[in-house]
């Protein structure tokens, strides 16, 4: 009892000392308390907003912007991966390159939103090339625990290297893996 009253004074005498309510700075919110209020839209441009121009981490290093199956697909991959190696991300997912030197959100297009579903088209620019390209490529979102998160990417098709969509293409690198490790156990 005495414990619950000190604190309650103590509480009370922190209150009487802080300015009044109009002058308050907010607290400081976390990445994922931002994201909880984002539109699907706004959370993609988030996701190029930490340089103009830029991507804001790689995959690997932003664990919270992927659904729980995704996620969970990148860390079968990261399980799978040998030593010293990327394992299956070789380039960062979010630009869809190795370098994003000179690259350009150009548009960001929201599509359907269904439920707890949102597809999100982005064009991108590279303009250090020659000649200048420029790739979509399209997420697909869904929303956890009230924020969106990135459930696949779908890949544009028209470049020299065309991929399948993000998911797909894991799970199929998941059984390669799995197929390799399998022989060279028994053999």
């Amino acid at each position: 009892m005495r414990t619950i009253l000190m604190m309650t004074a103590a509480g009370l005498a922190l209150t009487a000392c802080s300015p009044p309510a109009d002058k308050v700075e907010p607290a400081p919110t976390t990445a994922a308390a931002t994201q909880t209020a984002l539109s699907p839209e706004a959370f993609v441009r988030s996701l190029y907003s930490a340089e103009a121009g830029g991507t804001a981490a790689a995959a690997a290093e932003a664990p919270e912007i992927w659904s729980a199956r995704t996620a969970a697909l990148i860390a079968e991959t990261e399980a799978l991966g040998n030593p010293g190696e990327y394992a299956y991300f070789e380039a960062d997912p979010i630009c869809d390159c190795q370098d994003d030197g000179g690259m350009v959100l150009t548009s960001v297009t929201p599509g359907t939103v269904s439920g707890d579903r949102a597809d999100v088209t982005v064009l991108m620019t590279w303009t250090m090339g020659d000649p200048v390209e420029t790739r979509t490529q399209t997420y697909r979102l869904v929303n956890e625990g009230g924020a969106w998160k990135i459930d696949d990417i779908l890949r544009d098709q028209t470049t020299a290297f065309p991929q399948p969509p993000l998911v797909q293409d894991m799970t199929r690198w998941i059984a390669e893996r799995q197929a390799e490790n399998a022989a060279g156990a028994k053999g």
